[in-house]
């Protein structure tokens, strides 16, 4: 009864704001003469009066609150600026083709209906711009929820204050003006909006490697032809000249220490392409290679060199060799980059639309990148959380750099890593430097591992604090970078820079490390008064010192997978987290938003 009664208020509420003399009631001039509406006698406040002027099937989503907008304008439409409607057209199919809400896909879908009249595009028209304006000033609060779910988020009206500002830019002449601030104001989106027109032109259909071993150079294979017209359609068929620009995620590692990463060290992540491919024959079987032709499925140096320049622009290790990531990637056809840039596009709300001074951390893009009043000064990659242990989205501050920290381990890591270790191999604690304590408590004491019974202790009930003692081996290395969080997130140096290697870099238990950590450390301490000699000391004393900055530095750490660099070409990341799903939903609405985008 309550929510009824609300429900009945908030409509009578609406209404009797656009009556009022905050919402115009006049038809501007330039208003089409002929008659685009029933009789406006008969239509008034009745829900059937809007349903009257659309086709069978179509069923407005905010019926109350567009029958109180048209009868506070005497029942005349609202979409006479043809620029206008191209412009929200455009956002619309955007954003359907993201997938976060299906309601846009039937949107759209109504809108392309060749049979529709004048009258009834302006309704939908209107019940659309209603759900765009709750997306458009609901999605800063709730984007890491909307932006990064499985489910689509509710459809609920917009606040009475967005309605407004939209009625009186259609009294004012300013609608073309309004519906272009209502989308992202990100340098990126002009970018990606064209990369998005320009791929959904290639709807032929694409090409499928069907190996499952790696392919190498020289090689045969009976997916070259196919190899061939997918480096060809993507760009990759160019002179060596051309390789894309070098990134955070491309650029060399700084490896301390050489082994290369194993594939039992790279995390098992999926790209959107990884979708059960089916088997088909190894071109390591003879009976195979055998039967191929070799003018025409030699893997040859040319495509190697293309292979490599496709593996720079997905940010995969640039080695020529075909295994599983590559080719999940050379099967994306174009139609899903359309629907991964859709989406992208929508979460470059939730980014800082001019970066000042502050560092940003692209997860999926494993980088990171400090920027000093607007130009880039580091750029370096980064581990991230694994799957299972996911980096959050978060926004905070670098408050102090700690040189030698500890590691005061985490409960769940002890639980689920450190204790079960201890339990097979007694002297793993003292062999790593881990102190025990015996509780959380700035006095708490040390107690020896040699005297706890492991007969009474499992990972579940173990009632001890852990700490890493400062040193070679510590987790975090020689450097932390402290911030708010209450996640216990942070950045931190590691004394395994060999895994910077991997291109695949989600292999953490959640915080960020950097492959570049002393380059950033000694940014941050100069700007703090510290200089070469000074670091350098106190690094060889091995003493826990910490470091005030006097500048907070804000950090970053979102969650882009596309996006277009500097040399014009769209970038693509796989999916570490699986945040991408809702590509599937609007894959559905690619044909209709193709002929609302041109």
């Amino acid at each position: 009864m309550l929510l009824t009664n609300y429900v009945l208020w908030r409509r009578g509420l609406l209404a009797c704001l656009l009556a009022s003399s905050l919402i115009p009631l006049a038809v501007r001039a330039q208003v089409a003469t002929a008659p685009i509406m029933p009789d406006t006698k008969t239509l008034g406040h009745s829900p059937s009066a809007l349903a009257a002027v659309l086709p069978a099937g179509v069923r407005p989503y905010y019926s109350a609150e567009l029958n109180a907008l048209y009868a506070a304008r005497h029942n005349q439409p609202m979409w006479q600026d043809r620029d206008a409607i191209q412009q929200f057209q455009q956002q619309l199919a955007e954003l359907a083709l993201s997938g976060v809400q299906p309601q846009f896909i039937s949107w759209a879908q109504w809108l392309t209906n060749p049979d529709i009249s004048p009258m009834a595009r302006d309704v939908i028209l209107s019940d659309a711009m209603l759900g765009y304006l709750q997306f458009v000033t609901g999605v800063e609060q709730n984007g890491e929820v909307w932006l990064y779910n499985n489910k689509p988020y509710r459809l609920a009206p917009p606040p009475v204050l967005a309605v407004e500002h939209w009625q009186h830019a259609i009294k004012d002449g300013g609608i073309t003006r309004f519906i272009a601030g209502l989308a992202p104001q990100h340098p990126q989106y002009p970018k990606m909006h064209l990369a998005l027109k320009t791929m959904l032109t290639d709807n032929h259909p694409w090409p499928q490697l069907n190996g499952n071993e790696s392919l190498r150079p020289g090689q045969l294979s009976d997916d070259i032809p196919a190899l061939r017209e997918i480096l060809h359609r993507s760009g990759m068929i160019l002179p060596a000249s051309a390789t894309p620009l070098p990134t955070a995620d491309n650029m060399p590692a700084d490896v301390r220490t050489t082994p290369p990463v194993t594939d039992g060290q790279q995390s098992v992540v999926v790209s959107p392409a990884a979708d059960s491919l089916a088997p088909s024959a190894s071109t390591s079987d003879p009976a195979v290679v055998a039967t191929v032709d070799p003018q025409d499925k030699a893997y040859t140096p040319d495509l190697v060199e293309a292979v490599k320049r496709f593996q720079s622009w997905q940010g995969l290790t640039a080695d020529g060799v075909i295994g599983r990531q590559t080719r999940d990637w050379l099967n994306v056809s174009p139609q899903t980059r359309v629907t991964l840039l859709a989406l992208n596009i929508q979460r470059l709300r939730l980014l800082n639309n001019r970066i000042n001074t502050g560092i940003q951390v692209n997860i999926p893009n494993f980088s990171l990148v400090y920027y000093q009043q607007g130009a880039q000064v580091l750029s370096s990659r980064v581990i991230v959380g694994r799957p299972s242990r996911k980096t959050p989205l978060m926004r905070s501050a670098l408050s102090s750099v700690v040189l030698n920290p500890p590691w005061n381990v985490p409960t769940s890591l002890v639980r689920q890593d450190i204790v079960p270790k201890a339990m097979r191999d007694p002297g793993y604690l003292q062999r790593n430097g881990f102190t025990v304590l015996s509780g959380w408590s700035s006095d708490a004491e040390a107690i020896d591992p040699g005297t706890l019974d492991w007969g009474m202790i499992s990972p579940a009930h173990f009632p001890f604090r852990l700490r890493q003692n400062p040193g070679a081996n510590n987790a975090l290395g020689r450097y932390k970078f402290n911030m708010p969080s209450s996640d216990a997130i942070y950045l931190h140096d590691t004394p395994n820079h060999n895994l910077f290697l991997s291109d695949m870099r989600a292999l953490s238990s959640g915080c960020v490390r950097v492959n570049k950590a002393s380059d950033l450390a000694n940014m941050l301490l100069q700007d703090a008064g510290w200089g070469d000699t000074r670091v350098s000391a106190t690094l060889k004393e091995g003493n826990t010192t910490y470091v005030p900055i006097r500048h907070q530095i804000p950090v970053n750490l979102f969650y882009l997978t596309a996006w277009v660099a500097d040399d014009g070409k769209p970038q693509f990341r796989t999916d570490i987290y699986n945040y991408d799903s809702a590509i599937k939903v609007g894959a559905k609405s690619l044909a209709n938003a193709q002929r609302l985008l041109q």
